[in-house]
C-alpha cells in the first residue's frame, strides 16, 4: 500500500509549502517560554492573517524584555511570522542570529533548526533543508516534531527524485503516529495525508469538513481543508462541485497574503475548468496565477478579486476593441494616401514642400573629431564599463559617465559608442544589462526565485516595467516565461 504512495505524491507536490504552513501552524514551543496571554494573543493574529500586527506586537514585546529566553522564544515567533510572509531571506537570517547570539536549550535549537529547514525547502534548496529536518529527527525527543520533520523529508525526496528515501521518510511518520500519543491535529494531518494518498477519499473529505467546521482552525488549516476536499472530488470525477471547494480555496488564500499559496489555488482551478472545456474560465484564473507569479509582498486583496472583474469586463469589451482597430487603421490608410497625393502634385509642378522662409532646414552635421588622448580615454571608459560591471549601478547617465572618467564632451562618448556599437548610449547601457540579466538566470537557480523586481533592481534598472520592456525587446520573451521554462 505505501508503494503507491510515492507516485501519488507527485500530484501534489505543489502544495508542499502549504504542508508547511499547517505544520507551523500547530508546533508545539514548549521548548520556549513565553507568558501565557502573549502566546495568545500572537496566535490569535495569525488565525487572522494579521501578520503585520503579529509583527509589531512581537516587536513591542522584544524592546520590552530583558530576559535572554524570552527574547529567543519572540523571535522564533517572528522567524514563524516571516517564513508564512514569504520574507525568507530575513527569517533565515533572524533564526541564524538567535542560534548564534543565544545560549538555547537543546529543544531550543531542534526547533530553530525545523524552521530553518522549512525555510530552505521553500526556495528549494531541497539538499539544505533536508540537512536540517535529519538533524531534527536525529536530535529530537518530541515524537510529533519528528513526524512532521519525516512528513516534509518525504516530499523533498520526491522532489529530488529518490522514491526509495521518500518512501522510507513517509513510512516512518505513519508509523510512529500509530505508536505514539501525538497533538490530535497532527495526528489528523497525517491521517488526511495517509487517506488521500490511499484512495479512501470518502474518508479524507469527512475529515476535512472537521477542520472547516472547527472555529479553532487556523486559517491555513482551512484553506488547505478546501483544497483536499477539491482534490478527493477531482479524484472522483466530480469537476463541477470541486470547483466549488477550489474556488473557496482561492479566495480564502487572499486571506493568507501570500502570493505563492495563490499560485496554488490558481492552478488547480485551471487544471479543472480546462478539463471541463471551459477556456473562458481557465483563462480568468490564468490571468491571477500570472500576477501572484509576479507579486512582490505588497499583497492587496482588492487586486486580485478585481482581476475577475477585469477579465470579464475584457471579454465583453474585446469585439469593441477589434471595431476601433479597424477604424483607426482606416484612417491612417486614408490619411496616407492623402499625404502621399499632395507629394506627387508638388511634385509634378516643381513647386518647394518648404517655404523659403523656413527655419527648420537642417544644415550639414559637422563631422566630430576625437584626439587620441580622448579616444583612449573613451575605450578605457568602455572597458571598465564591461569588465567590472559597472553597467549594474543604477540611473548612469552621459554626464555621469563623462564626469566619472574625465571625458571631455559628451558628445565624443555618444559619437564613439554609436561608431563602435552602432546603437546610443543608453541602449547600450540597458543591452549589457538584459544580457546579465539572462546569463545570471540560466546560471544561478537562486536568481530565479528572486522577484521580478528584485532581478530588475539587481540588474541595474529603475523599474519592473522598463526591465521588462528591454528584456522582451531583445529576446522576444519576458523574463517570467524564460524562468518558468528554465525551472521545468
Amino acid at each position: 500500500m505505501i508503494n503507491g504512495l510515492v507516485s501519488r505524491l507527485l500530484s501534489s507536490m505543489n502544495q508542499f509549502k502549504v504542508i508547511f504552513l499547517l505544520c507551523l501552524s500547530f508546533l508545539a514551543i514548549s521548548a520556549f517560554t513565553i507568558p501565557d496571554s502573549v502566546q495568545q494573543n500572537i496566535n490569535s493574529y495569525i488565525s487572522k492573517a494579521e501578520f503585520d500586527v503579529a509583527k509589531l506586537y512581537i516587536q513591542k514585546n522584544l524592546n520590552s524584555s530583558s530576559q535572554k529566553e524570552n527574547i529567543s522564544a519572540l523571535n522564533y515567533q517572528l522567524v514563524k511570522i516571516l517564513f508564512i510572509q514569504s520574507d525568507y531571506q530575513e527569517a533565515l537570517q533572524k533564526a541564524f542570529y538567535a542560534l548564534d547570539k543565544f545560549d538555547n536549550s537543546k529543544k531550543q535549537i531542534v526547533q530553530y533548526n525545523f524552521i530553518i529547514g522549512c525555510i530552505y525547502s521553500a526556495v528549494k534548496d531541497y539538499s539544505k533543508s533536508i540537512e536540517y529536518l535529519d538533524l531534527v529527527i536525529r536530535d529530537s525527543y518530541d515524537s510529533s516534531l519528528v513526524v512532521k520533520a519525516h512528513l516534509l523529508t518525504s516530499e523533498l525526496h520526491v522532489e529530488l527524485n529518490d522514491s526509495t528515501k521518500a518512501q522510507e521518510s513517509l513510512t516512518a511518520a505513519y508509523q510512529i503516529t500509530n505508536q505514539s500519543s501525538l497533538d490530535p491535529k497532527l495526528k489528523e494531518h497525517v491521517s488526511i495525508q495517509y487517506n488521500f494518498f490511499t484512495q479512501n477519499y470518502e474518508r479524507c473529505k469527512q475529515q476535512n469538513f472537521k477542520i472547516i467546521q472547527d472555529t479553532f482552525s487556523f486559517l491555513n488549516a482551512k484553506s488547505y481543508a478546501f483544497s483536499m476536499i477539491g482534490d478527493c472530488l477531482i479524484k472522483q470525477d466530480s469537476l463541477v462541485e470541486a470547483t466549488h471547494y477550489l474556488e473557496r480555496f482561492l479566495d480564502l488564500t487572499f486571506k493568507t497574503k501570500d502570493p505563492e499559496q495563490v499560485q496554488i489555488a490558481a492552478k488547480k482551478l485551471i487544471d479543472v475548468y480546462e478539463q471541463l472545456g471551459i477556456q473562458e474560465k481557465a483563462n480568468v484564473y490564468h490571468k491571477i496565477y500570472n500576477e501572484a507569479v509576479n507579486d512582490s509582498l505588497s499583497f492587496s486583496i482588492e487586486k486580485y478579486r478585481g482581476l475577475l472583474d477585469v477579465e470579464e469586463k475584457r471579454a465583453q469589451d474585446r469585439s469593441q476593441s477589434k471595431s476601433n482597430r479597424n477604424k483607426l487603421l482606416l484612417g491612417l490608410c486614408t490619411l496616407l494616401l492623402l499625404s502621399a497625393g499632395i507629394y506627387f502634385s508638388f511634385k509634378k509642378k516643381n513647386l518647394p514642400l518648404t517655404s523659403p522662409l523656413s527655419t527648420d532646414v537642417k544644415e550639414p552635421t559637422k563631422k566630430i573629431v576625437i584626439s587620441e588622448v580622448e579616444l583612449k580615454k573613451l575605450k578605457q571608459a568602455i572597458e571598465q564599463l564591461v569588465v567590472q560591471q559597472q553597467f549594474l549601478t543604477p540611473k548612469i547617465t552621459r554626464k555621469s559617465f563623462c564626469k566619472e572618467h574625465g571625458i571631455k564632451s559628451e558628445r565624443y562618448l555618444s559619437h564613439y559608442v554609436n561608431s563602435e556599437f552602432e546603437k546610443s548610449f543608453p541602449i547600450f547601457i540597458n543591452d549589457l544589462r538584459i544580457e546579465y540579466a539572462f546569463n545570471r538566470l540560466q546560471t544561478d537557480s537562486v536568481f530565479r526565485n528572486y522577484r521580478i523586481e528584485e532581478i530588475a533592481k539587481a540588474s541595474g534598472f529603475g523599474s519592473k516595467k522598463s526591465f521588462e520592456r528591454a528584456f522582451l525587446a531583445k529576446y522576444a520573451e519576458t523574463p517570467f516565461k524564460v524562468i518558468t521554462n528554465l525551472n521545468s
